[in-house]
């Protein structure tokens, strides 16, 4: 079986790159024909240094596109062009352009753009709160529907959904049957980060981290006026780390640290690599997830694995509803000041937390479990078409 992964790495850094790296590493692990097409080889290179894959079995086919192409129609002028290809199978991630309606699809979706048309509290926030974001996200929902459908899809795709908030958002956006679709949280380093974490045997810090893209959805402010409404007797410290591309939001996360005074409390660190994030999750008592709406939140769940305690904001979010079980792995908030007193307690009692408890339950969307699941569901996929 030939089969085609379709992907560009490097538009949004993080989860979504993880994902497609695991998904190639499940295929190549079971001996499969695969090639990866892609408009961003160099967005491949670094994805695989920076999570620390190989795959060096996997052949590579780069498709030319014109730089002013965005993302999503870039993959549909992709798909387009593949067309002509021999391939069994293709493998792409959230939203399926019309023009593969006669092929064998299997997407794996975070967070399709069909749904953001529907569900406009999911709209990204780069779009909501400017008049020249909102003009191009108008612009956006013209267009869409010329190259992806936003009501149907065809019979021969099968979805997987990352978590039961887009499977729902999905089905309801594409009126999809229940055998189209399937539930998958997305793979998570959790052994090997427990074992390294073992092996290195590291002392905690009253440190707090939060890890993701730097971007208004984020909300990684959020964070920093909680830790301005601490004593700083209290010792704690923030470290912010993540992939920025959004310099104006940057630049004023930075301004926000600086206007509070908490330069010598609040480290930010930019696009930073692998053995960075895992230095702050092993020193770090607790992690903190401030998204609005995160349909997973991988970081969680590594953050967990590393024994750090939980902090995530309540709502129709995966890392309340699905990692942390509505409070039973970890804490919660809603407001600044319930985030605030929730990062004193997780710091000053760290100790009578069950961190054995926590890893554990991150232990259950480990990457490997992943693979095998995948695989499983791809054949299943196969055998119903």
């Amino acid at each position: 079986m030939r089969i085609a992964v379709v992907y560009d790495f490097g538009i949004n850094r993080g989860g979504g790159d993880f994902v497609m790296l695991s998904i190639l590493e499940a295929l190549d692990h079971a001996r499969y024909d695969v090639t990866l097409e892609t408009s961003k080889p160099k967005g491949f290179a670094e994805a695989k240094e920076i999570f620390q894959k190989e795959l060096d079995r996997t052949e590579t086919n780069v498709i030319s596109l014109p730089n002013w192409v965005p993302h999503p129609y870039s993959i549909a002028f992709m798909t387009k062009k593949i067309g002509g290809k021999k391939y069994d199978l293709l493998i792409l991630s959230d939203d399926v352009p019309k023009c593969l309606s006669d092929a064998r699809v299997i997407s794996y979706v975070h967070y399709p753009h069909v749904a953001r048309l529907m569900f406009r509290d999911y709209v990204v926030q780069r779009h909501a709160r400017t008049l020249k974001g909102r003009l191009a996200f108008h612009i956006h929902k013209r267009i869409f529907p010329t190259f992806y459908p936003n009501k149907h899809a065809s019979d021969k795709w099968f979805f997987i959904a990352n978590s039961m908030v887009t499977k729902t958002h999905l089905s309801e956006a594409l009126n999809l049957s229940p055998e189209k679709t399937a539930l998958l949280h997305p793979p998570v380093a959790s052994a090997s980060i427990t074992a390294l974490l073992n092996r290195k045997a590291a002392s905690k810090e009253d440190l707090v981290v939060c890890i993701g893209r730097f971007e208004p959805d984020k909300r990684p402010e959020d964070l920093v006026h909680a830790l301005s409404l601490l004593s700083a007797k209290t010792g704690i410290r923030v470290s912010l780390v993540g992939f920025g591309s959004d310099r104006a939001y940057v630049d004023g996360l930075i301004e926000t640290i600086r206007s509070l005074g908490l330069e010598e409390r609040v480290e930010l660190v930019l696009n930073a690599g692998r053995d960075v994030v895992l230095d702050r999750l092993f020193r770090a008592k607790v992690l903190v997830h401030s998204a609005i709406h995160e349909p997973f939140g991988i970081a969680v769940a590594e953050g967990m694995a590393a024994r750090c305690i939980p902090i995530v904001r309540r709502g129709e979010n995966g890392p309340w509803l699905e990692i942390t079980e509505r409070g039973r792995y970890g804490l919660n908030f809603e407001t600044v000041e319930e985030l605030a007193s929730a990062v004193e307690k997780a710091v000053d009692e760290y100790y009578s937390f069950d961190t054995n408890e926590i890893a554990s339950k991150a232990l259950e969307f480990d990457e490997r479990r992943f693979e095998g699941s995948f695989l499983e569901l791809m054949q299943l996929s196969l055998a119903e078409n």
